[in-house]
């Protein structure tokens, strides 16, 4: 698709591309978010949420740092700088580290209202008196929670009239008391306390769907070779490695925050951990079992398209005769999509809600 602004011609694609042709790599919240700093004369910025890189491409003059939170977000935001031809190398920055010289950051808020805290917790921490932060929304999603937020850490909140259904909140004069608060959760689960950090997904404890998947599943003598598969704060891994030690489980996620929660999970068991969005790079690894509860919402979208391109890439890091377990929403109705790459499928218990499907190689 083509955006027109700042009188360019900017080309955008989403990554992971998607067959709905009515999602744009763009919303209007980011587009009302660009025109307001046009004439800003900050020349250093921070973006966060920058998920398919329209901020990049179009700020391209300026110098901007990206913090980045998924795999999938890095990968979208090179491919669109490529498709702009835009040579220069991109600055990612990991949101667990120390933000230099913030004087302008530019916040697109994400449907986890803990993520934006610790966005604006992490900003807090290495503002200066004069750091301004504008977040855009779209006022569909808009909740008083945002407010909340933004005034735990700034003085100055305030919001702009509403322009193609779009808003914008700026943020000014950082404040600098609550900073001692810790941006992780603690989950009391099978007498284990687990830990992560804000954003990583069931925050308030360990998610229906895991639960009911590992209250059914078992492992096998020969299986020692897992993967945990979209594995959020790593809790399906560590369960499973208590069943028999000597596994060695490999956690792999699109989310760093959520790989950096599995680190602090799963201690005394042998570990790899892969932040990435895809497992093409374990493609023959021989995985005895893969387990997984994949997501199926992207941001406010429901989506299960990344789902169901996992599934595809399951099949060839099993080894014959191994196994992939996985649970999801009973609606969804998987089977009819593992039927087409599995030799068998079948249900392995159901109850209202979710399903939990074994596919054989």
């Amino acid at each position: 698709m083509v955006l027109e602004i700042y009188q360019e011609e900017v080309i955008l694609e989403r990554y992971p591309k998607t067959n709905d042709a009515s999602l744009r790599a763009w919303s209007n919240a980011e587009l009302m978010l660009l025109e307001y700093i046009k004439d800003y004369p900050s020349q250093k910025v921070y973006t966060f949420n920058d998920r398919f890189g329209v901020w990049n491409c179009v700020l391209k003059q300026r110098d901007i740092k990206t913090v980045v939170t998924y795999a999938s977000q890095q990968k979208a935001i090179l491919k669109n700088m490529d498709l702009n031809s835009l040579n220069f190398d991109p600055n990612f920055v990991n949101p667990l580290d120390k933000y230099i010289d913030i004087d302008l950051a530019l916040i697109k808020i994400p449907k986890s209202l803990e993520l934006f805290e610790l966005f604006l917790h992490n900003i807090c921490k290495d503002a200066n008196e004069n750091t301004e932060v504008i977040c855009c929304f779209m006022t569909k999603y808009f909740t008083k929670k945002m407010v909340t937020i933004a005034s735990l850490y700034f003085n100055i909140v305030e919001q702009t009239k509403a322009w193609k259904k779009a808003r914008l909140m700026i943020l000014k004069s950082p404040k600098k008391e609550i900073l001692s608060k810790k941006m992780m959760n603690s989950i009391l689960f099978k007498e284990k306390q687990f830990f992560q950090y804000y954003g990583v997904f069931s925050s308030s404890g360990i998610d229906l769907g895991t639960q009911f998947l590992l209250k059914h599943l078992s492992l096998r003598k020969n299986e020692i070779n897992v993967l945990d598969l979209a594995c959020g704060n790593g809790v399906i891994g560590c369960v499973i490695a208590d069943q028999n030690p000597d596994t060695i489980i490999t956690f792999v996620d699109d989310f760093s925050l959520a790989i950096a929660s599995s680190k602090i999970n799963a201690v005394n068991i042998k570990s790899n951990f892969i932040y990435a969005d895809t497992i093409e790079s374990l493609k023959g690894s021989n995985f005895d079992i893969i387990i997984s509860n994949p997501p199926f919402h992207f941001e406010h979208e429901n989506n299960i398209e990344v789902s169901l391109s996992l599934f595809k890439m399951v099949f060839s890091c099993l080894k014959n005769g191994g196994r992939f377990v996985v649970v999801a929403n009973k609606h969804l109705n998987y089977k009819t999509h593992l039927i087409k790459i599995f030799s068998k499928v079948q249900i392995l218990n159901q109850n209202e809600k979710f399903a939990v499907y074994e596919c054989l190689k």
